[in-house]
């Protein structure tokens, strides 16, 4: 089976920056410019996407550091519906938004994540 150069190289990024020791900002970035690098036509794509959701105001009204979270019901990773108030039995509660396995930013952030839990705790 060959392997497609274009996501032979996304995989290697997303090893590159698993591995980096430092903050994931920088992480990100390295997957964004890596995607960029390798397709023009997919971050033009992205840029007009990021720039719709900047002109509705996306995220404007998003709590913020410190602030407290409003109650929530949402599934869990076993797809059964939590609430906040039942999370926030057991302590503090940190709340990541992914879409999938299969989206390298989504895995960088899950790996920050799981590296924090300790503190968070």
């Amino acid at each position: 089976m060959t392997t497609n150069p274009l996501v032979a190289a996304l995989e290697a990024a997303v090893k590159q920056a698993r591995e980096l020791d430092a903050p994931l900002n920088d992480r990100l970035t390295l997957i964004a410019d890596t995607v960029r690098g390798l397709s023009t036509v997919f971050a033009e794509a992205v840029d007009r996407m990021v720039l719709r959701l900047q002109q509705a105001g996306a995220g404007e009204t998003a709590p913020t550091l410190g602030e407290p979270m409003p109650r929530f019901v949402l599934p869990d990773q076993a797809g059964h519906l939590i609430d906040l108030d039942h999370l926030l039995l057991d302590g503090p509660v940190a709340v990541s938004f992914n879409r999938g396995h299969w989206c390298p930013y989504c895995r960088i952030n899950a790996v920050a994540m799981s590296e924090v839990e300790d503190r968070v705790r």
